[in-house]
């Protein structure tokens, strides 16, 4: 069995029943695993690719750092744990400030992460155009600190990301910026 194929058997293990917050409805396992398609365009390297599919298994408290050295190997555990957040840092500002600086020592993780930020923008805007700017308040910090995280990301990586992936979080970016003029666009046009 490959490195990525045990690490999609693993994010179904870890993620089994979990939801996405912004719908509450769709299995949280599409969100590696989509991540991990994307990384698949930039890389065939097993290790990223297993990477971005795990990149939030720690997070979750149902994997210790060592199930993850042992199953997939070190190069894979420390660009997971690069990823993952310090659950202990309390506010969600300081807690994303102190995780991007960590990234900021590890590109290929960080570039990662812009990926797995890449599909986050985006299912937050196809939330926000079913339920509206009130989707906003289903997450952990206000639209206006969010936005600055994904421009944090942005100006971080903005020299290192693939041109095309570059255009495409720039896209997503503004598609949020913008968001709250779509409602009237689509009445307008009948949509």
């Amino acid at each position: 069995m490959s490195l990525i194929q045990k690490a999609i058997l693993k994010a179904l293990e870890v993620h089994n029943g979990e939801v996405r917050k912004g719908d509450g409805k769709t299995p949280y396992v599409l969100h590696p695993l989509e991540v991990g398609i994307i990384a698949t365009v930039y890389t065939s390297n097993e290790i990223i690719i297993s990477s971005a599919i795990l990149h939030d298994v720690l997070e979750t408290g149902k994997v210790k750092d060592e199930d993850i050295i042992s199953e997939f190997g070190e190069d894979v555990f420390n660009m997971v744990k690069a990823m993952s957040e310090d659950k202990s840092i309390e506010d969600w500002a300081e807690r994303k400030t102190e995780n991007l600086s960590r990234l900021a020592n590890n590109k290929t993780a960080y570039i990662t992460k812009a990926i797995d930020t890449l599909v986050n923008m985006r299912d937050l805007f196809a939330i926000i155009q079913e339920q509206g700017e009130n989707a906003w308040a289903k997450f952990n910090a206000p639209k206006g600190l969010k936005m600055n995280y994904f421009e944090r990301i942005l100006s971080d990586l903005k020299n290192d990301l693939p041109n095309d992936l570059l255009e495409k979080y720039v896209s997503a970016l503004k598609d949020l910026q913008y968001a709250h003029l779509m409602p009237n666009i689509k009445q307008n046009f009948g949509f």
